[in-house]
This record gives structure tokens, sequence and C-alpha cells, in this order.
């Protein structure tokens, strides 16, 4: 839920291979219970938070996306930012598309539908016109496809499920938390194709050149949530370590060092371990607030913010403080 609270759903393919979506906007304990969660039942599926980046808000930019055509039903989801989206609308709509949301998300169903081939190679010849950063997941019939930009800005872990089954997130606390075996990262430029036969990883049909990497460092500062590891580092120790370099660059004499809940708050212990100033406790975080960077509006966060956070005053009355 930290990574969007805008909207939520879920895509299913049941049993006789059909699929099945129900999405809303709101939290996710607001948009499914017990029983429209029995209505998915299947073999396969896919979900989506939202946080809108592009294409702002309303119910027909809440993911996943499902698409109906003659070959079939396909399911979208994704997390990133088609930088080139506009462009691709236009080029789409030029050749007789027509779009049912402002999300750049569209326009990646829109491409797959116009390429030929086996199903995996008309997502690579899409994927090579995007530009931006994504993780995709996409299910069929009878498959699901995932797929990581070529730079792997955003993140994209893989695991294992006590059932034996594969499972996909952006970040590896939900692995955790469903009981599944981290396996690996899904490499930059990399498509694995689930099917009832099993797994494959196709490295060589997308991203030619995937040799110039990057990673989006906000997901190590603020955006992932602390036990989550990405690449292999750990998001907790990299907040560690960033407060202890922020000492280290940034020295100064105070009585105490503090962090901003929640995010701030390892930061604020790494520069309390390097600079040997105290650790402290200067604000109380009304746990009942969702997070408020990620509000669609300046002035929501800032409300949101004067409901989230208020000051111990007699612990900080009188001190020099650090805040991170």
């Amino acid at each position: 839920q930290h990574r969007g609270q805008e909207a939520a759903g879920i895509v299913v393919r049941n049993k006789s291979r059909k699929l099945n979506i129900h999405k809303g906007e709101g939290l996710v304990s607001e948009v499914f219970n017990k029983e429209k969660i029995e209505k998915l039942s299947g073999n396969a599926a896919i979900g989506h938070v939202r946080y809108s980046t592009a294409g702002g808000g309303g119910i027909m930019n809440v993911q996943p996306f499902l698409f109906r055509t003659l070959d079939g039903m396909m399911g979208i989801a994704h997390n990133g930012n088609i930088v080139n989206a506009n462009l691709l609308k236009k080029e789409l709509e030029e050749n007789g598309s027509i779009f049912n949301s402002t999300s750049d998300t569209e326009v990646l169903g829109h491409l797959i539908k116009r390429e030929t081939g086996r199903f995996v190679d008309r997502i690579c010849k899409s994927l090579e016109k995007i530009d931006g950063a994504f993780a995709f997941v996409i299910l069929v019939e009878d498959a699901l496809y995932v797929a990581r930009d070529r730079y792997g800005l955003r993140p994209l872990s893989m695991g294992r499920l006590p059932s034996g089954g594969y499972m996909f997130s952006s970040e590896t606390c939900a692995l955790d938390i469903a009981g599944a075996e981290y396996v690996r990262d899904v490499e930059p430029g990399e498509v694995v194709t689930l099917t009832p036969s099993g797994i494959v990883s196709n490295r060589e049909l997308c991203f030619k050149d995937s040799s110039k990497q990057a990673r989006c460092i906000f997901e190590y500062i603020y955006f992932a949530r602390p036990d989550a590891v990405i690449d292999g580092v750990g998001v907790y120790a990299s907040r560690i370590k960033a407060g202890r370099f922020l000492a280290m660059d940034s020295p100064v004499e105070a009585d105490m060092v503090v962090g901003v809940p929640e995010s701030g708050n390892p930061a604020a212990q790494g520069y309390a371990m390097e600079s040997g100033i105290p650790y402290g406790t200067a604000f109380i975080k009304n746990s009942y607030v969702g997070r408020t960077f990620i509000k669609p509006k300046q002035s929501m966060r800032e409300s949101s913010v004067q409901v989230k956070l208020n000051v111990l005053k007699d612990a900080v009355k009188g001190k020099r403080i650090v805040m991170i």
C-alpha cells in the first residue's frame, strides 16, 4: 500500500482461462473485501496500487487495464513513467487507435496489438519503442509476462511460493509477507515468460543494448519500505549509510539528531552513529494517516502533514537539533 494510495485493482485468470477484473479508487481495504476476493479465484493474477505520476487520477486510469480483442483478453499493470507516451499516442491515433484513459500504460496494449509474431516477440518489439522507466506485468489467457526496463530504473523481484508457483513484486518485503522465497531480481532489459509448462527468461530478445544501467536513488532514500532489498542492496542499510556519509560531509555541533518519520529515521540514526551526537525523537506520527508525499496535490500533502506529525515540544525545547 505504501507504493500507491489512490486506487487498486486485480486481474485474475480463472480455470476456464478467462480474465476477470475488479478495481476501484481508494485504499486496498476500501476497494476489496472478502466477498470480492472470493469472486476472483484463479491460477494467475496481476495487481496494482496507483500513485499517479502521469495521466492524472480518475477511475478511467485505475490499473490493471483489461483489453478485450479477437485474439483473446490481456491484462496490463505498470510501475513507471513512459516519457514518449504522448508521441506514441499521436502516432497510434493517426493509425486508428482510440484511447479510453489518459494513462501512459494504455499505450503498451495498443503497441502489442499492432505487432505480429509470437506474443513474447510482440512484447519485445513494443517495449523497444518505449522510452522511460518501467516494470510491466502482462497477463494473457495462456501465459504471464514480466518485463523490466533496459536501465533497471524500476525495481522488480522474483520469488518462489511454497506451492511451487512464482511471484513478482516491486519490493521483496511483499514476497516475505506472502511466504515466498526470494529467488533474484528481474534483470534490466529482461522479459520473463511463465506458462503452465514452466518459466523462461528472454534476455536475448529485448533491448540488445542494456549495458548502460541506472537505479532510481529515490527508492533507497524514501520510496521503498525499509525491509526491502533492491538489486542486492538493503534499503534500511542504505539509509543508515546515507546518514553516516552526511555526518562526514556536513558535521555540526548539536545536542540531538532526529529523523522525520518514517524514512528519515534510519538516516538520522546513521548521522548519530557517525557524529556521536545522541539520537532522539522530535515528532510523534499519527499511525492512521497514510503517506503524504504520494498524495496527488501539494495542498493535500500540506494539510495531511498537519494531521500526521506533531512536535514533542519538551524533547526539543532549548536544544540544537539536527533534523534529517
